[in-house]
């Protein structure tokens, strides 16, 4: 069961980078560096529209908004980005330099979970990469079981039972990884301003108002609304139009 797990999740990391063979991937490479960012954005959320995504498309799109001064949805792709791969340096720098020209700047309140451990470890070691060395692990355990049988070396037979239980660990902690940050239902906000209310309808007591960029989690929705969890914890209901998932 984990070995299948991990295997869907290699095919789901390669699927994310099969897009560079794209000919729209050239187009808008070219558009972003003759500085024709609009082009350049409308290629890369055409190819993200194919379903044809991967981190340095993300990267590439946030950088784009972000020459254009578009810093919410800036935000957004930078976010997804990080979401396919943790570690990336450039999309981290990036993001916390698009940060720091929002207008809300919260002291977010930290919150101990299961989850929240799991994400962390995310950033520091992605689960893509713990599945593929669990994946290698588990075949080259494999392949010495199975030269060890054909020798008879009761040596190599234990080793290779040792190394599979290794395997399958790090298989399990990039499962449990995967499942941690898929199931994370952030937000950002891309309108410029955006009111939150007590309940979900805009006669509803207004609690407070978010701008351009700030990352909410979303709790649930209700028809065109969202219940929201802001950064220091608040809670409130926001239009869906005016946030847009990661």
């Amino acid at each position: 069961m984990i070995l299948k797990r991990l295997i869907l999740l290699l095919v789901a990391f390669t699927s994310t980078n099969v897009f560079a063979i794209d000919p729209l991937v050239g187009k808008a490479d070219s558009a972003y560096n003759k500085k024709e960012f609009q082009i350049a954005i409308d290629s890369y959320e055409s190819l993200e529209g194919k379903g044809l995504v991967s981190t340095q498309l993300y990267l590439n799109l946030g950088n784009a908004y972000y020459r254009k001064n578009i810093i919410g949805k800036s935000i957004l792709n930078f976010e997804k980005a990080i979401k396919l791969d943790g570690s990336n340096e450039d999309a981290i720098f990036n993001l916390s330099l698009a940060k720091s020209q929002i207008q809300d700047q919260f002291e977010a309140i930290p919150t101990v979970s299961y989850n929240s451990i799991l994400v962390k470890l995310n950033l520091a070691l992605p689960h893509s990469l713990l599945s593929l060395v669990s994946v290698l692990i588990i075949l080259i355990s494999a392949l010495v079981f199975i030269y060890g049988r054909k020798k008879h070396e009761k040596t190599l037979l234990k080793y290779s039972k040792t190394t599979v239980f290794i395997g399958l660990v790090l298989g399990f902690i990039a499962i449990q990884e995967s499942n941690a940050v898929q199931s994370q239902h952030n937000g950002i906000v891309t309108k410029a301003s955006a009111n939150i209310f007590s309940e979900p309808n805009e006669s509803a007591t207004l609690l407070f108002e978010l701008h351009e960029g700030t990352k909410l989690y979303i709790l649930s929705e209700s028809n065109t609304w969202l219940n929201i969890k802001a950064p220091n914890n608040e809670i409130g209901w926001i239009e869906k139009s005016s946030l847009s998932e990661i």
